[in-house]
């Protein structure tokens, strides 16, 4: 068994630390880098509208 579960489509899901030190979980391509996982949810974080 691995800890990396890969869903439908080639996807795996990902936990990630957001740039204001919140974590989550998003859906990447299966074999995407941590490194890399942790740049697109730093990217997602950053283009989020503010309040």
């Amino acid at each position: 068994m691995t800890d990396d579960p890969t869903g439908p489509l080639g996807m795996a899901m990902r936990e990630v630390t957001f740039p204001d030190q919140s974590r989550g979980i998003i859906l990447v391509r299966a074999g995407t880098p941590q490194d890399e996982a942790e740049a697109m949810a730093a990217r997602v974080w950053a283009e989020m509208p503010e309040d």
